[in-house]
């Protein structure tokens, strides 16, 4: 023990005391009791006493030693000395000086600038996750823990660059995504991906140092790769790399250059001093790199010189200049099925990822262009910067990478996007001015984030693949080009559809799904807009289908935009219903005539075969499902509002005697609080109404009728139920829950009811069917 005192007392004659720990202080370790803590402070006091030690320095330094003990002696300041450091520490280290400091830290982090932490947002997590190994770190900037690993972080990050994708998310002001969508409850959290986004994650609880770290992600390499040590030199046609002597390399850096050579060169250890007299006559060599005849002696233990010395003596990837890559898109365009991968370089770029890539995917063709060499070219190609990837696709369409897209996922993904474009500027404004067709456009502003819409975008794509008369564009503005994205997209990211001249704007959120049903919609409405001649056949009495008509208002801007767009979704939603039709006069391009009298926006519904009509104000009834229940209670009137004495009355009432004429009831319980009450109801309507009377309908305001709702144990809204009362068939009456979803799904789960309650109820309904005809517009 003296021995041990006599030590800590030479460190801290020696050392500043504010840069080591409060244990290192006191010379004790972090499992130390309280009586060692005790014990270590006596010992100490007597060496630096100011009694003894006039001297500023050791009475500073004891002072220090006093600090240490008065925190480490009390178990709660020592457990939040464990858990945050102490203030000194880290308010020496970001000491904010003015406001400006402060703001910097809470909206940039700690990772901001650093080229090897992934700094992430709620946005870019989930598309950041991708296949292999990722490390998250989820902190403050402002927690003292958190600032401690900051350095050690970076270092990880640095030191598996290549291996193991390490990010940051910044809690203090991605607060909502920390909290509420990964359930983060302290800083920091560090969570591993050992599957990428194909598993789960696992909570990292070591020290929070680099080489614990460090032991932590090694324990997973080396689960995945594994460096033998050979007794005989291998007859192989594969490149191999024989390291002579374990000692020679690190063992941690030959299996991180083992792992990241995984399948692309053999990695094996030669110890017996005969075969390493085999390989090599050099005493200066560490690895002899050996492939078809082929040896390179490697004398450099650094690892990523080594790499690079191996990946150099790799088989070359094909060069492509200028005159190759028009003979390789022609022939895509000819039919060639297999697509091209391209990767851009300049002097110093890493090829080990091309030579990766190549062997993920080794269906594809690849090939190198050197921007040193075809600046040009590479211009020309929207590539501003190497190294990057673009693909050219079967029929010639080109498109390239942005950063940060993980290049297995853009390769994967871009080689089946058969339709998805990459655009230059003046691709994009031929395309606005209606000369090439039909195109669905993302149009990105200079410095807008979008790296969450190319997913969805991507995927909407693929569903027309086989569709010659629909293209995908993505313009990604430069800085020098962002005027071009500016004439359509002001202020951020936008979804258009230029069907030639007519161009129409997607406001809805971008997923595959909507984005896909959007441009079936625009598609099958091509003649939703209707003339002032056609407005007024309309408005003749004889008409043979009701009508449904918005008028536009000319300088309506953008409200008007926004109505035409959930004007084509009320038309898309009543095509079932044959007699039906709808149609919009846009007054913007009319300026005379008829329009000169249209104020602001109308609607009007023209039932069949009368004089009158039906108006309403589109200034507040402007979304889809609001319009659709106010026309539908126009277009059939067949739904009845119940209250609970009418409820009781029809629906629930039992007849002695039964007769076979009764109908079942369909009631639609809602609330009009809810908005996806309004947004099924057109569902309900219309099912009712291609039931063709088969059922009785109706629909309960649970908010007026709560006793009602609460007898029928009516729980969530919408809700959809079928009563079917006695008959001669069924000796009691019986209560049917349906789910409330489109139309087509509601008929087909309440027709076998209504088969065998009673087949005769579906005859219409047949008969109706068998003589449907497709919706069409004007």
């Amino acid at each position: 023990m003296l021995k041990l005192v006599f030590i800590v007392i030479v460190l801290i004659e020696a050392v500043n005391l504010t840069d080591v720990s409060y244990y290192e202080i006191l010379g004790i370790t972090k499992q130390a009791s309280t009586q060692e803590i005790k014990q270590a402070y006596k010992k100490l006091v007597v060496k630096f006493h100011p009694d003894k030690n006039p001297n500023e320095a050791k009475q500073e330094k004891f002072l220090k030693i006093t600090e240490a003990y008065e925190t480490l002696k009390d178990p709660e300041k020592r457990r939040n000395y464990d858990l945050y450091g102490s203030y000194t520490t880290y308010s020496r280290k970001y000491d904010y000086k003015s406001q400006s400091e402060y703001d910097n830290l809470y909206y940039k982090g700690l990772y901001h600038n650093d080229p090897f932490v992934d700094t992430l947002s709620g946005s870019s997590f989930y598309n950041y996750l991708n296949e292999g190994f990722h490390f998250i770190n989820f902190y403050s900037p402002f927690c003292p823990p958190c600032q401690n690993i900051a350095d050690h972080w970076k270092k990880l990050a640095e030191i598996y660059k290549g291996i193991v994708k390490v990010g940051a998310v910044n809690c203090k002001y991605h607060n909502s995504f920390c909290y509420n969508s990964m359930r983060i409850g302290s800083y920091p959290t560090l969570l591993f991906y050992p599957n990428g986004k194909s598993g789960n994650y696992l909570y990292y609880r070591g020290d929070r140092t680099f080489e614990a770290l460090d032991d932590f992600v090694m324990t997973y390499l080396n689960s995945h790769v594994h460096v033998p040590t050979v007794s005989q030199l291998r007859n192989t046609d594969r490149p191999i790399a024989y390291v002579l002597g374990a000692n020679r390399i690190d063992r941690s850096a030959l299996t991180r250059i083992a792992y990241r050579l995984n399948g692309l060169v053999a990695i094996a250890i030669v110890e017996d001093e005969s075969l390493r007299d085999k390989l090599s006559e050099s005493d200066y060599t560490t690895i002899v790199f050996k492939y078809k005849g082929f040896i390179k002696d490697i004398e450099s233990t650094n690892e990523e010189d080594v790499l690079k010395d191996i990946v150099a003596a790799l088989p070359k990837i094909e060069l492509i200049d200028p005159e190759k890559l028009k003979n390789i898109r022609n022939k895509l365009r000819r039919g060639e099925q297999t697509p091209w991968v391209l990767y851009f370089s300049t002097k110093g770029s890493d090829r080990l990822v091309l030579h990766q890539m190549r062997m993920s995917f080794p269906n594809l063709n690849f090939g190198e262009i050197d921007c040193d060499v075809w600046a040009e070219l590479c211009s020309s190609l929207h590539v501003e910067a190497a190294p990057a990837w673009a693909v050219l696709k079967r029929g010639g369409a080109y498109q390239r990478a942005y950063a940060p897209a993980d290049a297995r996922t853009f390769v994967r993904t871009a080689a089946a996007a058969l339709s998805l474009h990459t655009l230059s500027a003046s691709d994009l404004n031929k395309i606005l001015e209606g000369d090439v067709g039909v195109w669905v456009l993302l149009v990105v502003p200079h410095g807008s984030p979008w790296d969450s819409m190319a997913g969805p975008f991507t995927q909407t794509s693929m569903h027309f693949n086989n569709d010659e008369n629909v293209s995908f564009g993505i313009m990604i503005c430069t800085a020098s080009t962002d005027q071009h994205c500016r004439r359509v997209a002001p202020e951020k990211p936008v979804v258009l559809l230029q069907n030639f001249t007519r161009r129409h704007t997607y406001r809805g959120e971008l997923n595959e799904r909507e984005l896909l049903e959007y441009i079936n919609m625009l598609r099958d409405s091509e003649d939703l807009e209707l003339t002032e001649n056609q407005v007024l056949e309309i408005s003749d009495p004889s008409r043979e289908h009701a009508w449904l008509v918005a008028y536009l208002p000319a300088h309506c801007g953008a409200f008007c935009d926004d109505l035409a767009h959930h004007w084509m979704i009320v038309a898309s939603k009543l095509r079932p219903l044959t007699f039906v039709r709808v149609g919009m006069l846009q007054c913007a391009k009319i300026k005379s005539g008829f329009c000169t009298n249209i104020r602001s926006a109308t609607a009007r519904l023209y039932p069949i075969a009368s004089g009158q009509h039906y108006s309403v104000s589109l200034q507040h009834l402007s979304q889809a499902p609001y319009i659709l229940e106010w026309a539908l209670q126009f277009i059939d009137d067949s739904v009845v509002k119940l209250n609970w004495k009418l409820f009781a009355k029809t629906v629930i009432a039992e007849e002695l005697n039964p007769t076979s004429g009764n109908k079942p009831w369909l009631v639609y319980f809602h609330s009009p609080r809810c908005y996806r009450c309004y947004e099924m109801y057109a569902d309900f309507a219309i099912a009712g109404i291609l039931l063709n009377n088969a059922v009785q309908l109706g629909k309960v305001n649970c908010l007026n009728e709560r006793g009602l709702c609460q007898h029928e144990h009516i729980t969530s809204y919408p809700s959809l139920k079928l009563y079917l009362g006695r008959n001669s068939r069924q000796r009691f009456s019986s209560v049917v829950t349906l789910q409330v979803r489109d139309h087509k799904s509601i008929l087909e789960e309440i027709e076998p009811h209504l088969r065998r309650y009673d087949a005769s109820l579906l005859a219409t309904r047949d008969g109706a069917a068998s003589n449907s005809i497709r919706h069409d517009e004007f």
